[in-house]
């Protein structure tokens, strides 16, 4: 049995969490405060960590740097939780290494299925989603006797976003959105997209970023199509030593994209 720690100050907040993690098949324990949810992770070395970043007596962030010094808890995936706006939060969770973040309130089942891809339990949450925190749409075509091929589009100008999803649709496919580099990660881990559309410049850490992590998680071979809208020295080269199997500039004609996303989705699946 995988066991979680949850340091939430917060205590229905905490105790909706033991039972959704409970009824998972997960052991769980708490801590209220900085002090004891590091007390406790060093003596029970837990699976994962649920942490809040406000805590009594110490910041989440600290706490999870701590974690990660630590050879009884640095290898403990953390996903975050907060019931803060500021923009910068997701940049430094990106940095820690976080599987997540969620702001309040959240959807717990969404934060159990990352908490499933952390633990590498893909087979028990491998579905698409409807809405993933942090700002994920999906867009699904018409029902068709054909499994729709999924693209992830990670893009933090919302209308392009949106303008992109819907020519998607529009082709036969499914589409999901997500904003920035941290929420494009973990929507990653549920969608499990046939191709990822991908922003080199956005929130949270840049495409290139997010595509390493994408690569770690997921296979290696799906494909990713770099966009950009600035002209940076060195990006194509960067992006195909990566391994992208496109790099498109802003603007771009929508024809073309569908192109590239319709060879790569096709050489994906093979003969």
């Amino acid at each position: 049995m995988k066991n979680v720690l949850i340091i939430e100050d917060d205590p229905k907040i905490a105790a909706a969490l033991e039972i959704r993690f409970q009824s998972g098949g997960y052991g769980t324990q708490t801590a209220r405060d900085a002090a004891l949810g590091f007390s406790k992770a060093v003596a029970s070395q837990p699976d994962l960590i649920v942490l809040d970043i406000t805590l009594p007596g110490g910041n989440g962030f600290e706490l999870a740097e701590r974690f990660r010094a630590l050879p009884e808890t640095q290898r403990a995936p953390i996903i975050f939780v907060t019931a803060s706006k500021r923009p910068d939060l997701r940049q430094r969770a990106m940095a820690l290494g976080a599987a997540g973040l969620f702001e309040k309130p959240y959807d717990s089942a969404e934060l159990l299925a990352v908490a499933g891809h952390a633990l590498g339990e893909t087979g028990m949450f491998k579905r698409p989603i409807a809405r993933f925190n942090g700002g994920t749409d999906r867009f699904t075509p018409e029902q068709t006797n054909k499994p729709l091929k999924r693209v992830l589009v990670i893009e933090d100008d919302h209308k392009f976003a949106l303008a992109l999803a819907v020519r998607l649709k529009s082709a036969g496919y499914e589409a999901s959105m997500a904003h920035d580099a941290l929420s494009g990660v973990n929507a990653a881990l549920q969608y499990h997209p046939d191709l990822v559309l991908l922003d080199i410049s956005m929130p949270a850490g840049d495409g290139f970023v997010v595509a390493e992590r994408v690569r770690k998680l997921l296979s290696t071979s799906t494909p990713i199509v770099f966009l950009t809208g600035t002209a940076q020295p060195g990006a194509r080269e960067k992006a195909m030593a990566m391994g992208a199997c496109a790099f498109l500039e802003k603007p771009f004609e929508a024809g073309e994209l569908l192109a590239v996303v319709e060879r790569e989705i096709e050489r994906g699946a093979g003969p």
